[in-house]
């Protein structure tokens, strides 16, 4: 990148130069020349000259540098402390006589700078080339900031795209297993059957059906295949009403998916009152498919526990992505049979959390492994991504609960555990 492209770009505004209790003519001559050589540098404001009121200064106004009065004669106690109070980041310089004990007996500490008349010309100047590097410096810090800002947005927003994307082809693998069984019945259907038995039914009079149905060696067959094949059907019809049921759901989902992701890029979700147990029973269904049921068992052990008030989507992609990181695992340790533990159970020592487990026999997690699980782009599988346990955790963290893993190493399987917290008024009830 050229370096023109890296240097900020921007114009400083006027200094605000404030000037208590002082008259042009009490200026030095250097002092006067220095404040009109600076042109629109600065902008002068004259301050009380006579009365040195400050109930009649605005104190809206932002002052750079601020000009006192402090010579003996004409000093007033408390004056500097009183504009650092209400312009602290002023730099304030104070004009004295000669000898000015008695302004160091008033114990005038907020005063930046004690000079005389002489010296007043070169403390300005200076000043002022002080207060113009200041005011570069927070000019650079404030954009600076506002970089860091969008490059947070900007990285945060590549994190919500990423886990939707995550969770969104989660689903998507249930609505291609849902979308084979159905191609797979509709393409084996029995209806097929009934095409053939009407072909055979033309070839005959419908006055002579009752004789071809009854005499017939190829009619006699039909009506029994008939009643078969009635049942077939029905059977056909409830398993295609199942997987498109599960195709809605699972659309649903979808779009619940980026609008929960939606909401939490401008503000945290929407809570509702929940049962735990039903929406385990909800991500159950959406994670594991009629076939899954072969060599998977699922023991569910539910106690009786308070509503959690949360967000249902937040949520449920959590438990989705561990239940099917829990078929995976399983999947990769092999075997016929395997068991699934799903336990709900509330906190003993407050009473005010709901404990969610979810045990697998899958392949476990070797002991060098267990610290790494929830860290963005770690993975152990061949084409994981990292995205899944990690986006699953700064859920639950938002959501005001915990997530954590355990297992006794390679091959013991793994429990994950999932803390939240209850709706507070159903403890009371």
């Amino acid at each position: 990148m050229p370096a023109s492209e890296c240097q900020v770009t921007f114009e400083l505004p006027s200094l605000c130069v404030g000037i208590l209790g002082l008259r042009e003519v009490d200026l030095s001559l250097s002092c006067r020349r220095v404040l009109v050589s600076q042109g629109s540098t600065i902008q002068i404001v004259w301050l009380a000259n006579d009365s040195m009121d400050l109930s009649s200064i605005d104190v809206s106004t932002p002052y750079d540098i601020i000009l006192l009065d402090c010579r003996s004669k004409r000093s007033h106690k408390g004056m500097a402390g009183e504009l650092k109070k209400l312009f602290g980041d002023a730099l304030i310089i104070g004009l004295i006589d000669e000898d000015h004990s008695e302004v160091e007996s008033m114990g005038e500490f907020a005063v930046d700078w004690l000079v005389n008349e002489n010296l007043a010309g070169i403390a300005v100047q200076w000043a002022i080339r002080e207060g113009l590097v200041r005011r570069r410096v927070l000019i650079e810090r404030d954009q600076l900031r506002k970089k860091l800002e969008d490059a947070s947005y900007n990285h945060e927003m590549a994190d919500v795209a990423s886990t939707v994307l995550h969770n969104v082809g989660n689903v998507l693998n249930s609505v291609n297993v849902a979308v084979n069984v159905v191609h797979g019945l509709v393409n084996q259907s029995s209806v097929v059957l009934v095409h053939r038995i009407a072909e055979l039914l033309k070839r005959h009079d419908a006055e002579d059906w009752g004789t071809f149905l009854t005499q017939d060696s190829k009619g006699k067959r039909i009506p029994p295949a008939l009643v078969k094949l009635g049942n077939h059907l029905i059977e056909e019809q409830q398993t295609v009403l199942k997987e498109i049921e599960g195709l809605v759901r699972n659309i649903d989902h979808v779009k619940q998916i980026i609008f929960s992701h939606q909401t939490m890029a401008k503000s945290r979700g929407m809570g509702e009152s929940l049962s735990v147990a039903e929406l385990l029973d909800q991500a159950v269904e959406l994670s594991f498919q009629p076939g899954d049921m072969k060599w998977i068992r699922i023991q569910r052990d539910y106690q009786s526990v308070p509503a959690v008030l949360i967000d249902r989507h937040q949520l449920l992609q959590v438990l989705v992505n561990l239940l099917r990181n829990a078929k995976q695992s399983m999947q990769l340790q092999g075997g016929s049979q395997h068991i699934l533990t799903i336990r709900v159970a509330g906190r003993s020592e407050d009473g005010l959390s709901v404990i969610m487990t979810i045990r697998d026999t899958g392949i476990g997690i070797a002991p060098e492994h267990l610290a790494l699980m929830f860290t963005r782009g770690f993975t152990t599988k061949q084409n994981g991504n990292g995205i899944g346990l990690h986006s699953s955790m700064v859920t639950i963290n938002s959501l005001g609960g915990s997530l954590q893993a355990h297992s006794d190493g390679v091959g013991a399987g793994a429990t994950f555990t999932l803390i939240l917290p209850v709706q507070r008024e159903s403890v009371q009830t």
